[in-house]
C-alpha cells in the first residue's frame, strides 16, 4: 500500500461544476487546510494517466460529484470504478454528492444517465456494464443531495465538517507510528472542553520518547478545521536559541493572523488577537518565563482559543498557568507489540520464527515509544543472528539514539540535581522515598526538593512510597557514569558493578574521581574475593559513600564469611588466601570526607587510628568485629545515625551526649555490650 499523500481526491464532470458547486467546495476545504488532489481547469484526455491512478491509490477519502452529465465522461467512470476498487480493497471512504441529480436516476441509469452510457456503447462495449455496476454501487452509499440541503452555501460547509469528521477517524486508525494514540487523544480532547468559550491551556507531560510531540500534532491535525486560526511551533527551546524570543513569537502571530509580521509591530496585533479563536500547539516547552512571554495571559486570545504545550518538567507547565496537565504513559503490551512489528515485520503482528525475540525488544523497551521505533527501523529485514546481535549489545550498551534524547532532560539539571538523579539510577531503585532521603541526606544532598524536581521531569516516580524509574532511564544514567571513565572505572564518581568495584580496590586504583561505592556480597565469588589493602581508600579524597551491605538476617553464611575477607587481615587470612607480601593487614585510613559509611561485617576491632569523626552522618557496622568505634572518645558532631546491631564483640559504645544530632540508635544483639556511656541521647 502506497503512502496517503492526499486527503481528499475530488472526482467530477468540470464542464457541469468546476465553476460553481466544485470550486466553493475546493475553497472550503482549502480553508480547513485539508490536503486535497484536483485536476481542476485542465484538458483531460481519453484515458486516465498513470499519475492519476496513483493519486487515487494515495488518497484517504474520495468525493465524488455526481452531476447531470458525470457519466458521460468516460474519465469520471474509470475514475469511479478504481475509487470503489481501492473502497473495496482497503476500507476507503467514498462520499457521494448527488448534485442537482435523482439519486435513483444515478443507480438506476435513468434520464440523462441512460442517455449518455448509450452514447458510450459503441466504442467501449462491454466496458459499459463496468461502469453501470460502479454507478449503482456509489447510488447506494449514504451521501449527500443538493435538493435536500440547502443553500448550496448550506450543503458545502455540511459537506466539509463531514469530510473533517472522516479524516479524523481515519487518522485515528491509521497505525503507522501512533499506535494506541486514539486513546490518548479521546481524553486531552475531553480536557479541552472544546464546547465551552472560554480560552483554556493544556499541557501534555511526560518522558522523552514517550510520544509527546506525536500526541500534539495529531491533536493539532484533527482539531485544525474547527478553527478560524492556527499555528504549531515545534522544538520551542531550541528555536528561541536558534532565532530568539522575538522572532518566535512573530512566527507564530504570523500564522494566527495569515499575515508576516515584523517584530516591530507584534504589540500592535493585540486586538486582532482577542477577535480571533485559535488553535496553537507549543511543543518541548523547557522555560515558563520564556512561554509566558510568547502567549502573556488567557485574556490575550479570543473565546474558545485552545492552547496545548509539552514539556518533560511539569513544573514548566504549572507555572505557566495550564488549566490541565495530561500524563503521557508507556504503551502497553498489545500496543508496543502493533508498533514494533509494524515497523520491525510491516504488519500488526511478528513473524513466527522471530516471536522470541520479539518478546525480548519488547521487555527491553518497556512501553516507551522512541525504543520500539528506533529498534523495529533497525531491525527491520535482518536476520535472527543479527537480531541476536543487537540484544547483546544493549545488554552492555544503551542504543545512541535513545540515550541521546533521553538525556536531555537529565542535561537541564543542576548539579546537586545531577548528583540525586545518578545516585538513585546506581543505588536506590526500589527502595523507599524516605529511606532513600535520609541516605542522601546523609550525603549533604536537599533531597525531598531534589526528588520532586526529577519527578516533575519524570525522571523518577513514587509508587507505593517507592521510588522507580523507567528501566532506559536507569541505563542512560548508568551510561552516563561509564562515560566519565570508558576504559578506566577509577575515573567513574559511582562504582556499583562488582567487577568495576573489584577492579578498583582489589587493584587499588581509587582516584579523587569516586564519590560513592556499593557492593552487595551476594555478588562477591568465592573464587575471585575482594581484596581491601591497608591504603585502599587513601586516595579517594572524594568518597562520601561506601556501602559493603546485604540483608544480613537472610542465612547465607557463606557469604558472610566472604565478607569477612574484604579487609585483608595478615594474621587471620594470610595463610587461608596466599597472599603476596605486599597486601597490608589492617585498614590504615578511610577519607576524611566520608559522610555515610554502611559496612556489614567489617572485620576489624576498632576504626583506623586517624578516622576523622567529624563529617559522618550515618555509620551502619552491622554484624561487625568491633569492639569499639576507636579509642577513648570523640566527638561526633553530625551524626544521626548508628547502627552496630548484632556486633557480638562490642563491649563500648563512645559518649553520644557528644552527638547532640543523634537521632537513630540501634544495638540490638550487642550481646557483649556492658557500657553506655551516656543516655543523654534517649530523649
Amino acid at each position: 500500500m502506497s503512502v496517503l499523500k492526499y486527503d481528499v481526491f475530488l472526482s467530477f464532470r468540470g464542464e457541469d461544476t468546476r465553476d460553481n458547486f466544485t470550486s466553493h467546495l475546493h475553497k472550503e476545504l482549502c480553508r480547513k487546510n485539508i490536503k486535497i488532489f484536483i485536476v481542476y481547469g485542465l484538458e483531460r484526455g481519453d484515458e486516465i494517466s498513470q499519475a492519476l491512478y496513483k493519486a487515487i491509490e494515495e488518497s484517504t477519502i474520495y468525493v465524488v460529484i455526481l452531476s447531470e452529465h458525470y457519466a458521460s465522461s468516460s474519465w469520471c467512470l474509470d475514475e469511479l470504478t478504481e475509487i470503489l476498487k481501492f473502497k473495496e480493497r482497503y476500507g476507503r471512504q467514498v462520499i457521494p454528492v448527488f448534485y442537482k441529480v435523482d439519486p435513483s436516476n444515478v443507480r438506476h441509469q435513468r434520464q440523462s444517465y441512460a442517455d449518455d452510457l448509450v452514447k458510450h456503447h459503441q466504442r467501449f462495449g462491454g466496458k459499459v456494464d463496468t461502469w453501470k455496476a460502479s454507478l449503482t454501487q456509489v447510488a447506494g452509499l449514504s451521501g449527500w443531495d443538493s435538493q435536500a440541503t440547502r443553500p448550496e452555501s448550506t450543503l458545502v460547509t455540511e459537506i466539509v465538517k463531514d469530510i473533517s469528521k472522516k479524516l479524523n477517524n481515519c487518522f485515528l486508525s491509521d497505525p503507522e507510528g501512533i499506535t494506541g494514540i486514539d486513546m490518548h487523544i479521546e481524553q486531552i480532547q475531553s480536557l479541552l472542553c472544546l464546547e465551552l468559550p472560554t480560552v483554556c491551556i493544556i499541557g501534555i507531560w511526560g518522558m522523552g520518547g514517550i510520544g509527546k510531540t506525536t500526541i500534539a500534532n495529531a491533536i493539532f491535525e484533527i482539531l485544525a478545521t474547527q478553527f478560524s486560526s492556527k499555528s504549531l511551533i515545534r522544538n520551542v527551546k531550541q528555536e528561541i536559541e536558534r532565532v530568539g524570543l522575538s522572532h518566535v513569537k512573530n512566527e507564530y502571530l504570523s500564522q494566527l493572523l495569515n499575515e508576516r509580521i515584523a517584530s516591530s509591530e507584534s504589540n500592535s496585533y493585540d486586538q486582532r488577537l482577542k477577535r480571533t479563536k485559535g488553535l496553537i500547539v507549543f511543543d518541548d516547552v523547557k522555560d515558563a518565563d520564556q512561554l509566558k512571554d510568547l502567549i502573556g495571559t488567557h485574556r490575550k486570545f479570543g473565546q474558545g482559543s485552545r492552547i496545548i504545550m509539552t514539556s518533560r518538567d511539569r513544573q514548566v507547565l504549572e507555572n505557566a498557568n495550564a488549566d490541565e496537565i495530561y500524563q503521557v504513559r508507556e504503551m502497553d503490551y498489545q500496543d508496543s507489540l502493533q508498533l514494533f512489528c509494524l515497523l520491525a515485520f510491516k504488519q500488526n503482528h511478528p513473524i513466527e520464527s522471530f516471536a522470541s525475540l520479539t518478546e525480548k525488544v519488547l521487555d527491553y523497551a518497556k512501553g516507551l515509544p522512541l525504543a520500539l521505533k528506533v529498534l523495529g527501523s533497525l531491525l527491520y529485514g535482518r536476520t535472527k543472528e543479527a537480531w541476536k546481535s543487537e540484544l547483546q549489545k544493549l545488554e552492555k550498551l544503551p542504543d545512541l539514539k535513545i540515550f541521546r534524547l533521553l538525556k536531555l532532560s537529565y542535561d537541564g539539571l543542576d548539579d546537586e540535581q545531577k548528583d540525586i538523579f545518578l545516585d538513585i539510577a546506581c543505588f536506590h531503585r526500589g527502595e523507599l522515598e524516605k529511606d532513600v532521603a535520609l541516605t542522601l541526606n546523609s550525603c549533604g544532598f536537599f533531597a525531598y526538593i531534589g526528588m520532586d524536581v526529577l519527578k516533575d521531569r519524570c525522571l523518577i516516580s513514587i509508587s507505593d512510597d517507592t521510588i522507580w524509574m523507567h528501566d532506559l532511564i536507569q541505563e542512560m544514567g548508568h551510561e552516563i557514569v561509564r562515560l566519565q571513565g570508558v576504559n578506566d572505572p577509577g575515573k567513574r564518581s559511582r562504582l556499583w558493578k562488582y567487577e568495576d568495584v573489584y577492579d578498583v580496590i582489589s587493584k587499588n586504583k581509587g582516584t579523587d574521581e569516586i564519590q560513592c561505592i556499593f557492593c552487595d556480597i551476594m555478588e562477591i565469588k568465592k573464587e575471585v574475593p575482594l581484596l581491601v589493602h591497608a591504603e585502599t581508600f587513601r586516595n579517594m579524597n572524594n568518597l562520601r559513600m561506601i556501602q559493603f551491605r546485604r540483608n544480613i538476617f537472610d542465612d547465607h553464611r557463606e557469604q558472610l564469611n566472604l565478607l569477612k575477607k574484604w579487609t585483608i587481615s595478615a594474621y587471620n587470612y594470610r595463610e587461608e588466601l596466599n597472599l603476596d607480601d605486599f597486601l597490608c593487614p589492617f585498614l590504615e585510613s578511610l577519607p576524611d570526607g566520608l559522610k555515610l559509611l554502611h559496612w556489614d561485617c567489617f572485620p576489624q576491632r576498632s576504626f583506623p587510628l586517624d578516622f576523622c569523626s567529624k563529617n559522618p552522618v550515618s555509620l551502619v557496622m552491622r554484624c561487625s568485629d568491633l569492639e569499639q568505634l576507636w579509642e577513648g572518645n570523640q566527638a561526633i558532631p553530625n551524626l544521626k545515625r548508628l547502627n552496630l546491631s548484632h556486633s557480638k564483640k562490642l563491649i563500648r559504645v563512645p559518649d553520644l551526649s557528644m552527638s547532640p544530632n543523634i537521632e537513630e540508635v540501634s544495638l540490638s544483639g550487642c550481646a557483649s555490650l556492658t557500657q553506655v556511656n551516656s543516655s543523654s541521647f534517649l530523649t
